[in-house]
């Protein structure tokens, strides 16, 4: 899309002035001959999506549900498949991978993968 600066500018204010959520997003890097957990960005506004609500698997064994998560961070905000990202929603933290970014005009998305709530 080839929109003029000053629109860019303006969607991306009105999308993300609906943002209320909070995320920490760390990477593996390599320090040293040790591969650590570096946080990357620490607090940065973004939106926490819920995709589907979770379905019922079930086995003999076993029941599951799985639930389908997307987070939406500014575009300054580069993210790689398999960050951490902790991301502080409505009085719960949702931690989990990222997976396969997207980087739009008005913000970056990525499915939150693996996902645990606490």
């Amino acid at each position: 899309m080839n929109l003029p600066a000053n629109v860019i500018v303006a969607g991306r204010a009105a999308v993300q002035a609906q943002w209320s959520d909070t995320a920490t997003v760390t990477r593996k890097q390599k320090v040293g001959n040790v591969k650590k957990d570096v946080e990357i960005y620490t607090g940065i506004t973004c939106h926490l999506s819920q995709n589907s609500k979770p379905a019922l698997e079930q086995s003999d064994t076993v029941a599951t549900t799985a639930a389908v998560f997307t987070v939406f961070v500014d575009t300054e905000v580069h993210l790689l498949p398999g960050d951490t990202l902790a991301v502080s929603h409505k009085g719960q933290t949702f931690t989990g991978a990222a997976g396969e970014p997207f980087n739009g005009t008005f913000s970056n998305s990525a499915r939150l993968e693996a996902v645990k709530i606490t």
